[in-house]
């Protein structure tokens, strides 16, 4: 058992330091792109997006609707690494 819980703790330890070398980032932009499932207008979403992806943004989440999709998508830039501190973070 202390084998075992040795052994977690170390990869505890590793993980924890990998996430501190994690480069910062800042995220500077959020778009909101609607795909509708409908043969004729899937298109237009669908370059939207493509334009977006190229142009830096990456994939947040998506949203489900009736009609189709909603992507959220964020551009971000490096952070100065310093860790801003929030009122919630008292």
């Amino acid at each position: 058992m202390k084998k075992e819980n040795d052994s977690r703790i170390k990869k505890l330890e590793k993980d924890i330091k990998l996430l501190k070398k994690k480069p910062k980032r800042k995220l500077t932009k959020i778009k909101f792109v609607g795909v509708a499932f409908d043969p004729l207008k899937y298109k237009a979403g669908e370059a939207e997006i493509n334009d977006a992806l190229s142009e830096g943004y990456e994939v947040i989440r998506d949203f489900e609707t009736g009609g189709g999709i909603v992507m959220t998508l964020g551009k971000w830039k490096k952070g100065e690494g310093k860790a801003v501190k929030k009122e919630w973070d008292k």
